[in-house]
């Protein structure tokens, strides 16, 4: 056989290989700890229809909703790094005694509306992906909450109306903030909450109006105040071993999905919040959005050293986020930062 004929064979060989690559089944288990109702449930399908749409069906996702394989958002870090799940959508403030900058997106007060908190993931992503990195993981998505307020058996627009109020809360910032305003908060996972609740173990709830509505809390609280705490996030993280394995036309539709999907969830957010308000009321729940100034603003007094110290642990990267975030905030055209909060 001639050199020629070789490099013939090779090339088809090479060729073959490449094909039975890109047309490799995957099928991925998603685990995430909100049910498929919720606007992180909604994402997940979304993402899922586009990425088996973008690979011919090559590449599925099984949903595992309401934490059914056992695992909360704090445990999902290490389930996607150690690779007992390839994906995951993961609640990130629980995560913040891993790194500081998971707990960004809850620091209190510091965004007013989602337009301003789609402008503090956009400058945090780089601080994100090399976080993730240490975990061998990859960044593909952030998937935001409605700002958070508080569901209730009545309403918390003034300062005597939190005062002692047995209230969950997701992370150390709102423990902070609300222990500080009188209140007795505690931190608990959300699928604890429900219990809690029932059993009278706490009787406030520190959450956004859809992720209350997706579990029913209308059944047990009758109020929504909307404080605009903050607008947390969400993010779908990959195995970074399982993603350095995948062929580059893999590689590409993953990313493109990613991509699509969280331009969608960002840009309808404001329209969820719409949604949501009309469901509530069609439950019977009152919304409280008129606070008592004086209430806000000591609310406000309470977040400004919870976000001091927050910097402080999260060292220069801590630093240049928040210079960052609000360098764009000032050089945003007037009238851009309006949401529906």
């Amino acid at each position: 056989m001639n050199s020629k004929t070789i490099r013939h064979w090779a090339a088809h060989a090479a060729l073959f290989l490449s094909a039975a690559a890109n047309a490799q089944t995957y099928v991925w288990d998603m685990p995430n700890e909100y049910p498929a109702t919720s606007v992180q449930g909604m994402g997940d399908k979304h993402f899922a229809e586009l990425l088996k749409a973008k690979t011919q069906g090559d590449i599925k996702i099984v949903h595992h909703f309401g934490a059914a394989l056992g695992f909360r958002s704090k445990d999902q870090l290490d389930a996607v790094a150690d690779g007992a799940v390839v994906i995951a959508n993961t609640f990130v403030p629980p995560l913040g005694g891993i790194n500081p900058i998971f707990l960004l997106s809850s620091l209190p007060f510091l965004v007013s509306n989602a337009k301003e908190a789609q402008t503090l993931y956009e400058v945090a992503r780089p601080y994100y992906d090399k976080a993730l990195a240490r975990y061998n993981q990859k960044l593909l998505y952030a998937s935001p909450w409605p700002a958070s307020g508080l569901w209730g058996a009545r309403a918390y627009g003034a300062p005597e109306a939190i005062k002692g109020l047995k209230m969950r809360t997701y992370d150390p910032n709102g423990t902070l903030v609300f222990k500080a305003a009188g209140a007795a908060p505690v931190q608990l996972s959300w699928a604890d909450i429900v219990p809690q609740l029932t059993t009278g173990g706490i009787e406030g709830v520190l959450t956004s109006i859809e992720s209350g509505l997706s579990a029913s809390f209308n059944d047990y609280a009758k109020h929504f105040t909307a404080l605009n705490y903050d607008t947390t996030i969400n993010m779908v993280t990959m195995n970074l071993d399982a993603w350095n394995k995948l062929p580059e036309e893999r590689k590409k539709a993953v990313l493109a999905a990613a991509q699509e999907t969280e331009q969608y969830l960002w840009r309808n957010l404001d329209g969820v919040i719409k949604k949501n308000y009309e469901i509530a009321a069609q439950r019977g729940v009152k919304i409280t959005d008129k606070i008592d100034e004086g209430f806000r603003q000591g609310l406000q007094k309470q977040a400004e050293p919870v976000i001091a110290a927050w910097v402080k642990r999260a060292g220069k990267d801590g630093q240049m986020v928040i210079d960052q975030y609000r360098v764009r905030l000032k050089a945003a055209p007037s009238g851009t930062a309006q949401g529906a909060n």
